[in-house]
This record gives structure tokens, C-alpha cells and sequence, in this order.
């Protein structure tokens, strides 16, 4: 903690500097923002440890955005948003139900173009 005695008015001396609190909002939302344009491709396939898989489903979680979503277990990819997240499953809402894939399953993430978020 810093020592802010000798400052004279109290909300200077009160003030604590949140630190790395504000420089991960920073993080998070320039991630958000990569991810919001049209287009844009992930790939799952490649080396991304689990926490940065994570990270990337949760920004599509928070932010409910549609995406394309390329499985292992069909040619097609679900065009959906991520309806729930756990360490070892994502949930998937699509117009046909709410299938489930382990995040093995996942080959790559494109946001799709013209189509709007919900």
C-alpha cells in the first residue's frame, strides 16, 4: 500500500489504485473487440491450451455472440451462440436444439458474415 499522508484532501489519500484489476479489463475487452468482426477465424486444431480455449468461449458467452462452429463430428458447421460453459463441455444453442461437444471436439470458430447477433 502506498503511503498518501502528506496529500491534502482525503479522497487523494482514500484512493487505492486497482491495478491489475484495470489492466485486465483492458485484455479482456481488446480480445472482445478482435473477436467481434465478421469473418474472423479461430483455430482450435492447433496448439491452444485449455485456458485459452476457455477464454475464447467465455468472450462468446459473455458477449452472446453467433458463430460458426466446426466439430469433429460433421462436415457442416453449427451456426449458433454458446449457451453454457464447463471445463470439460460446451453447449451449443443452435435453431435445432443444444448439442454438446467436448472442447476436443472443436476444430475452429468463425464469425459468421451477415449474419446479426442476438
Amino acid at each position: 500500500m502506498i503511503d498518501r499522508s502528506y496529500l491534502p484532501y482525503p479522497s487523494a489519500r482514500a484512493y487505492v489504485d486497482r491495478g491489475m484489476a484495470k489492466w485486465m479489463g483492458f485484455f479482456i475487452s481488446e480480445h472482445a473487440t478482435a473477436l467481434a468482426q465478421a469473418g474472423d477465424s479461430l483455430d482450435f486444431s492447433g496448439g491452444l491450451s485449455l485456458e485459452e480455449k476457455l477464454l475464447y468461449l467465455s468472450q462468446l458467452l459473455l458477449n452472446r455472440q453467433r458463430v460458426l462452429l466446426y466439430t469433429s463430428r460433421r462436415r457442416a458447421p453449427f451456426l449458433g451462440t454458446v449457451h453454457q460453459l464447463t471445463q470439460e463441455k460446451l453447449y451449443f444453442k443452435t435453431a435445432d436444439g443444444l448439442p454438446n461437444f467436448a472442447h476436443g471436439e472443436i476444430l475452429r470458430l468463425t464469425l459468421p458474415e451477415g449474419v446479426e447477433s442476438e
